[in-house]
């Protein structure tokens, strides 16, 4: 029977499937294609809202050069469905702050570069790129400094067309005061001047969205304000069936 515990289990499987092959396939070609196959699932979509973050942040996770498409076809689902896109920028902030707090640079790197372009899509509000920048050059170790650079040339053109001037200020202030400050090594102050060029330039060599990944209308896009500061949690719990969830959206799906 449709309503049965094991119909309802195989149907949460078939679906995590489905999710997981899509996620794996997409490409800058496809993702229209693939974002529309996602959307076809409809209310099924957030009752799974948990297998679609982790199969998004583990394959952005194994391929950290493709986060630019993986943030589109969040993007792509946020404007349907933003309890969905809420919960992965909630688990990708998440994430961050547990790779600083154990002082892994790659994980920091990938996990900044994916919210860089979270941030550039309009899924999350610029502040949590202010929050990134303080915490990294609040304790400026090399690794903690080129996570900074890198994290500032992957949004750096958008904070400054699109964020209030103050955000990018800060952020320059605190490079600017890290190298009156002395201390650092030869690579960190060139990196930092790279940086400083680069915003002098405009950012024009580091463009925030590329035009085949620009998908979602401006009007359609559902913005997030999440911050590390803030009282998150992964809720682990939507990651499993819960077949009391599953009845309540099958109930929804058939009385729409």
């Amino acid at each position: 029977m449709e309503n049965s515990m094991e119909y309802q289990r195989l149907k949460w499987q078939s679906m995590e499937k489905t999710i997981n092959q899509l996620v794996t396939k997409v490409n800058i070609s496809n993702i229209q294609s693939v974002a529309d196959q996602m959307m076809n699932l409809q209310q099924n979509l957030i009752t799974a809202r948990g297998p679609f973050c982790r199969a998004i942040m583990k394959s952005q996770s194994g391929s950290p050069q493709s986060s630019d498409v993986y943030a589109s076809l969040v993007a792509i689902i946020n404007s349907k469905f933003p309890d969905v896109g809420l919960l992965l920028v909630k688990r990708v902030v998440l994430q961050f702050k547990e790779a600083y707090d154990h002082k892994d640079e790659k994980k920091m790197c990938d996990t900044s570069k994916f919210l860089a372009h979270l941030i550039n899509q309009e899924v999350v509000y610029e502040v949590v790129a202010l929050d990134v920048m303080l915490l990294l050059l609040g304790n400026p170790s090399s690794d903690n400094i080129r996570v900074a650079v890198n994290f500032c040339f992957e949004c750096g053109r958008f904070l400054l067309i699109c964020a209030p001037r103050r955000t990018l200020d800060e952020i320059f202030r605190e490079f600017n005061h890290l190298v009156k400050k002395g201390g650092l090594t030869k690579s960190d102050k060139v990196l930092i001047l790279r940086l400083v060029v680069a915003r002098k330039l405009g950012f024009k060599r580091y463009p925030c969205i590329r035009d085949e990944l620009d998908l979602v209308d401006d009007g359609d896009q559902v913005t997030h304000e999440v911050s590390l500061l803030h009282d998150i949690s992964h809720e682990t719990s939507l990651d499993y069936f819960d077949l009391d969830e599953c009845e309540l959206f099958s109930r929804m799906t058939i009385g729409s």
